[in-house]
């Protein structure tokens, strides 16, 4: 919930996937479960996971991943998550679960990447009352939990309405949540009158006819949401056209409300850049504290060309994404076990220990059969992150450079894989955010006057958890490698390195100014990107092998 949960994420201590002994396990299975039922996608998967500090709760509607922060639960031992009555034991998690569930069913619509920043997070507020209203309407009785999880998550009294921006964001949050018939009216009384103390009730009354506009607009109605989220931004006094940046001088700097701007924009707004002309950025849904901002306004843009994908480009990423599900797929593990019946291998000894128990009259315990049984074993995950320099050394390799990284993208999600693909420069701008298949080649501009390579790495680590053990992890990074701090840049692979991501070089074959080569990488010049398909295939089995 934009406060609740983050629809699609990442934040800085975002968990990873809790391993097959977590004691969370049993919690994770049961919660699969009940989300394939109630999404009616039987792909749906929920992990439960401390999340550290991370948002209550996030997912990925692309590919119906939820992931719930264990810590609203508290012990995994305070119920049973296969009985129903579990849910009175813990309705602040149960509820966070549905409102992810809500936006697995109702979000399916993607602002486009020239949308502003502010018009897009005012699209996103929009569409956290419209997603639980709507679910509401088909599961009335599981208002409860919903609310519950609103109410203890997010405290009315302490929601920062100190100027327009902020108490219109608390109405969009709050208020457009009793609209939608989820939070009572004497929840929010408090909230109200603080609200309309600074708004005023003639704007206030003009920011509520958005908001159920908002509720009665599709679920694959982009235009029409943008078209609210602009809206709300003239209302405010703020024209996106001259203006596109979010507020910086308002509640947004608190920590609560800057908590509900993070998680609203972990799905579809880029959690590290706001760049112009824009990327694309993960949709949000949950409080979190930690909002970076590690781009300076006065520095070069990055920004591409959209294009569509080649033939010889597609067949790549088909040959790719074979390599990588051969990759993944484990063979069922072989064990011999004891039987008291054929088939199998009999036992002489044991037999004959068998027929001694009968004789004597006891219940025979021998088991004279030994039979192999083939049991299957999961396919490790794989998360891939991408990052493609955009500094000027780079500017006549732009091209096959951007190939490249559209093909390890394409093949990585047609995998399965979690991948997400970045670039930087003087910025850095997430260009596909994890959850999503790029669908267009973009063509960088290579022109940027210095590239933040350590920080692009930080920011790949903070969407993937590249550093995270427990999962095979491959970073891709499509570079010559010349940086202003190669120190530092060497350190930052060393550590990623020593984590056991595995890091991939695709380097510009460039004779007359070789690239750089740093240790802990495997390294390929590349003329044509669909060319050196088995390469990156076999860096990706070599990372699988040692997940």
């Amino acid at each position: 919930m934009t406060s609740v949960s983050a629809h699609s994420r990442p934040s800085g201590t975002s968990p990873a996937p809790a391993p097959a002994a977590s004691p969370w396990s049993p919690w994770s299975a049961a919660w699969t479960k009940q989300a394939a039922l109630l999404t009616s996608r039987p792909d749906a998967c929920v992990t439960v996971t401390p999340a550290a500090g991370g948002p209550p709760g996030f997912s990925y509607p692309a590919t119906a991943q939820i992931h719930i922060d264990a810590d609203l639960i508290g012990d995994p031992t305070i119920a049973d998550p296969r009985r129903p009555s579990h849910r009175s034991k813990v309705p602040v998690a149960y509820g966070v679960l549905l409102h992810e569930c809500a936006h697995l069913n109702h979000s399916h619509w993607d602002p486009p990447p020239s949308v502003p920043p502010v018009v897009r997070e005012a699209a996103l507020l929009l569409e956290e009352s419209r997603i639980e209203g709507r679910y509401r309407d088909t599961r009335p009785r599981d208002r409860r939990w919903l609310r519950r999880a609103v109410t203890s998550i997010i405290d009315p009294a302490d929601t920062p309405t100190d100027t327009p921006w902020s108490a219109a964001y608390a109405a969009g949050l709050l208020l457009a949540r009793v609209d939608a018939r989820v939070l009572y009216p004497a929840d929010v009384r408090e909230a109200r009158r603080a609200i309309t103390t600074v708004l005023g009730r003639k704007l206030l009354r003009d920011l509520r006819t958005i908001w159920r506009e908002a509720h009665a607009v599709g679920d694959t109605d982009t235009t029409r949401m943008i078209e609210l989220g602009e809206r709300w931004c003239r209302l405010l006094g703020i024209d996106p056209t001259t203006n596109p940046d979010l507020p910086v001088d308002d509640g947004a700097t608190s920590t609560i409300a800057a908590a509900i701007a993070g998680a609203l924009d972990a799905i579809l707004h880029n959690p590290a850049d706001t760049p112009e002309p824009p990327g694309d950025g993960p949709r949000a849904g949950g409080p979190r504290t930690d909002r970076p901002s590690i781009h300076v306004d006065t520095d070069t843009p990055i920004t591409w060309r959209e294009r569509d994908a080649r033939d010889a480009e597609r067949q790549a990423a088909d040959r790719l994404a074979a390599l990588l599900r051969r990759a993944r797929h484990r063979e069922p593990a072989r064990t011999r076990e004891p039987a008291s019946a054929p088939p199998g291998r009999l036992r002489t000894r044991a037999a004959v220990t068998l027929a001694a128990q009968r004789a004597a009259g006891a219940i025979p315990t021998a088991q004279p059969w030994q039979r192999t049984v083939r049991r299957p074993v999961p396919d490790p995950e794989l998360t891939v992150g991408i990052l493609i320099d955009a500094s000027g050394s780079m500017e006549d390799f732009a091209a096959p450079m951007s190939s490249a990284a559209w093909i390890v993208a394409q093949a990585a999600t047609r995998a399965g894989a979690t991948s997400a693909t970045l670039a930087y420069g003087d910025r850095i701008t997430v260009l596909i955010p994890p959850g999503r298949r790029p669908a267009t080649v973009r063509d960088m501009r290579a022109d940027a006057g210095t590239e933040r390579f350590v920080e692009a790495c930080a920011e790949a680590d903070r969407l993937l958890h590249l550093s995270t053990p427990g999962t095979a992890r491959l970073l891709v990074v499509v570079s010559d490698g010349h940086y202003v701090n190669p120190d530092e840049s060497q350190a930052t692979i060393t550590r990623l390195h020593h984590t056991g991501c595995a890091i991939l070089w695709l380097a510009p074959d460039n004779k007359s100014w070789p690239s750089r080569v740093y240790d802990h990488t495997t390294t390929v010049a590349v003329d044509d990107p669909t060319t050196c398909i088995n390469l990156i295939g076999q860096a990706a089995i070599d990372a699988l092998t040692r997940a």
